[in-house]
């Protein structure tokens, strides 16, 4: 598993459980880093939904209330 996949998050501040995230808008995926090391991969997150996520006032309450039930989401790391 190459190292640069899990590089060039955007750091998210503030959040007690998400470290940064990054978003590719090809292939609608978007990657979240949690302070633990894990890296989560969601798939075919619209443009919308990523922004939502970027913008809420809390992504980690953002990601539980609206992104895990509404996506398929694996760990890759």
């Amino acid at each position: 598993m190459s190292s640069h996949r899990f590089e060039n998050f955007t750091p998210i501040k503030g959040s007690s459980h998400i470290d940064g995230a990054r978003y590719d808008s090809t292939d609608r995926v978007l990657h979240v880093r949690f302070q633990n090391g894990y890296v989560y991969k969601v798939h075919g997150i619209s443009p919308e939904d990523h922004q939502a996520f970027m913008d809420a006032p809390s992504q980690g309450e953002h990601y539980h209330k609206h992104i895990i039930k509404n996506y398929h989401i694996e760990r890759v790391r």
